[in-house]
């Protein structure tokens, strides 16, 4: 053999290499494609095939996704199907290149929607803080605890007088959220609703209000620091009894217009946002790529 029939073999076997093999997948029918692949694997190393398996996996979940998606253009054929156009006339670096490509674009896609979240999430944050402050319109001027009668049994009762801090007057309605909150447990043991924000009525600044609440589920929960309590007791410390109290509009109507007080916080908005920021990150530090997936059992 002559020196150039010696480079042209070789050259040959090197293209053979790079392509992981020459031949092409034939998908013109299952039975073929299960042929061909057959043919194919022979020529690849444990890595290879561990790859091409999932790169036909990748494949698999794309048809499904363009089936579920694109109904009317896919109707009639199978997810088999879909597939097997897809992969049919490739070689084994087509297929993994193929499957890596819709690795990419579906994390591209991915990073987009949870940006998207992201930006909608602090938009709400916005809105919300600007709608808090809207509503944070009551101050507690005045606590008293005094002891009532509930159904026989002695029950400490919380005696609350608020008034409106706006520094206009306020026409319209307005609902008042009151809450009391352990402190050690987050847990409310309380929650009320006081007025209604359907109701026509007009506030000036400084008119006071005032309303009351049982706190026998505190006495319950910490009897020893409701044992030896001389009552009424004026302005105390909730503290000392492991709560909280939280009061603030939940909603008002002013020109027509209501503004509530939404189920969710801030702070809860915070760590969804958290929760999401570290979402993009992961996406954002994902290449793509087939090592990144773990092949399992079917």
């Amino acid at each position: 053999m002559n020196k150039l029939s010696v480079a042209i073999v070789f050259c040959a076997f090197i293209v053979v290499a790079l392509t992981g093999c020459g031949e092409k997948f034939n998908a013109k029918s299952e039975k073929e494609f299960e042929a061909s692949k057959a043919r194919i694997v022979k020529n690849l190393n444990k890595e290879e095939q561990v790859n091409l398996e999932k790169a036909l996996r990748v494949i698999a979940l794309e048809s499904m996704r363009l089936k579920w998606n694109e109904s009317e253009k896919y109707k009639g054929k199978s997810f088999d199907k879909i597939s097997l156009e897809m992969i049919d006339g490739l070689r084994y670096s087509s297929v993994v290149n193929l499957a890596e490509d819709l690795l990419q674009a579906h994390n591209k896609k991915e990073i987009a929607k949870v940006s998207a979240e992201i930006d909608t999430l602090e938009i709400q944050k916005k809105e919300l803080i600007v709608n808090n402050q809207k509503l944070d319109i009551f101050k507690v001027t005045s606590l008293t605890i005094t002891e009532d009668d509930f159904f026989g049994e002695k029950v400490p009762e919380l005696d609350i007088e608020y008034a409106y801090t706006g520094k206009q007057a306020l026409t319209g309605g307005v609902a008042v959220k009151v809450e009391v909150r352990e402190i050690s447990t987050l847990k409310v043991i309380v929650s009320q609703i006081w007025g209604d924000a359907e109701e026509v009525g007009t506030l000036n600044p400084g008119d006071s209000m005032n309303g009351n609440v049982m706190l026998r589920e505190a006495k319950e929960n910490n009897p020893a620091k409701w044992k030896n309590v001389k009552y009424p007791l004026t302005n105390p410390k909730l503290a000392d009894f492991d709560l909280k109290l939280e009061l603030i509009a939940s909603s008002i109507t002013t020109n027509g217009k209501i503004i509530s007080l939404p189920k969710y916080s801030v702070d809860d908005i915070d760590a969804e946002i958290k929760k999401k920021k570290a979402e993009l990150k992961e996406l954002q530090e994902t290449k793509g790529t087939l090592d990144e997936l773990e092949l399992t059992n079917k």
